[in-house]
């Protein structure tokens, strides 16, 4: 398991792409925004479930999204339950806690990247954005929530994956880590 150390968060407090500013009466509106501006990528990739469900809402349809059944507000509405149970998705269930990235995770993430697939994680998924971006083929599009301030459009590259893999050196971790810097 990899740890995040409270000395590392500042780090994540900025986007890793660009953000597209909404409050959460305009989140449909902000993802539709967002959706203009998507073209040409490998996979489509969206993390957290406010996010998933307003991708979906948009017919954004991701080849892999990652959600853990609550946000920021609570629980999640039935509503939101409902677009995210969607049938031709492979459904994964995976535990991981607060500020950690799981051994398991990372496996689902691997998975869902070969096949349309949902990542059900039971904790959190506030750091899966890590894995992803190492993981995902370059080109690939990741969409996530920055709390409070809209959605963010990250185009994978190969810059990236160096940022992500210099914060990763920062994190507590073991082989996992390892694994992941090596990837």
């Amino acid at each position: 398991m990899i740890e995040l150390p409270e000395s590392v968060r500042p780090l994540l407090k900025d986007p890793f792409g660009v953000l597209y500013r909404g409050t959460a009466e305009e989140e449909l509106k902000c993802m539709l925004n967002v959706k203009k501006n998507i073209k040409d990528y490998t996979k489509l990739i969206v993390v957290g479930d406010v996010t998933s469900y307003y991708s979906f809402m948009a017919d954004l349809l991701p080849d892999l999204y990652i959600i853990d059944a609550s946000t920021k507000r609570g629980r999640v509405s039935e509503s939101i339950d409902e677009i995210l149970s969607k049938e031709m998705y492979k459904s994964i269930k995976v535990k991981n806690s607060p500020a950690t990235i799981s051994e398991s995770l990372v496996k689902a993430i691997e998975d869902g990247l070969n096949e349309k697939t949902g990542i059900i994680v039971e904790g959190e998924e506030d750091l899966a954005v890590i894995p992803v971006i190492i993981l995902a083929p370059i080109s690939s599009i990741v969409l996530y929530g920055q709390p409070d301030e809209g959605v963010v459009l990250v185009r994978i590259d190969k810059d990236l994956k160096e940022r992500v893999r210099n914060i990763l050196r920062l994190m507590d971790g073991s082989e996992l880590k390892n694994y992941l810097l090596n990837r």
